[in-house]
């Protein structure tokens, strides 16, 4: 496990973080290459730098309201901690968009700043065009309006306590939608994922309707 602090803010990676991102690596890279087991290393970091900064968003607009943080990376992404119940709608979106905000930024920058380093053709180059892919993506696929995604969480806050109920409904219909589409495209994982999310959020549902 490794600890250290950023901005005053503690960070812990977990072990299974390194062992998720480097599963999802082995999706695209061959070990048994010696230049892809050096890709693969290379999206593994490239994979922790962007959601350090994704989840560094949430911890820092956190900070911002003079709340206690901690930043966890663990299993396919993490989260950053603050005590429950004492933000309000409009400081629960903005906390919950600052992830992937902040993430889309940093990758708009470095890519447009990239071309100026003279980094054409290295393995540089290839490293920031994994960072900048793995973040527009990671970015995107969290703001999707599904719990307990990022966009599902935005959206329960502007939708209110009082709309739990459309808000899981919401995420179960999206979430089915792009599972059928996962499907059919030959992409499993990410059918498998949201199945999970669709049947998560329909426990959810039936608990509003009790």
């Amino acid at each position: 496990m490794i600890e250290f602090k950023l901005f005053g803010i503690p960070i812990r990676v977990e072990p299974i973080f390194w062992l998720t991102m480097g599963f999802l690596g082995l999706m695209r890279y061959d070990p048994r290459s010696s230049a892809d087991l050096l890709m693969l290393a290379m999206f593994v970091i490239a994979g922790f730098l962007s959601l350090l900064i994704h989840e560094m968003g949430h911890a820092l607009m956190i900070k911002h309201y003079k709340l206690p943080t901690q930043v966890v990376l663990s299993n396919f992404g993490g989260y950053a901690t603050y005590p429950a119940g004492i933000l309000n709608r409009k400081q629960s979106f903005l906390v919950t968009a600052a992830g992937p905000g902040s993430q889309i930024l940093v990758a708009i920058a470095v890519f447009f700043i990239s071309p100026y380093l003279g980094l054409a053709g290295n393995m540089l180059s290839h490293f920031i065009g994994t960072f900048v892919l793995i973040s527009v993506i990671w970015a995107i696929f969290n703001c999707l309006p599904i719990l307990p995604l990022d966009g599902g969480q935005m959206l329960g806050a502007i939708m209110g306590p009082r709309r739990k109920a459309g808000v899981h409904l919401t995420g179960i219909i999206i979430a089915a939608l792009i599972g059928v589409v996962a499907i059919y495209i030959g992409y499993y994982i990410a059918s498998l994922f949201m199945g999970m999310f669709a049947y998560q959020n329909y426990q959810a549902w039936q608990q509003t309707k009790s």
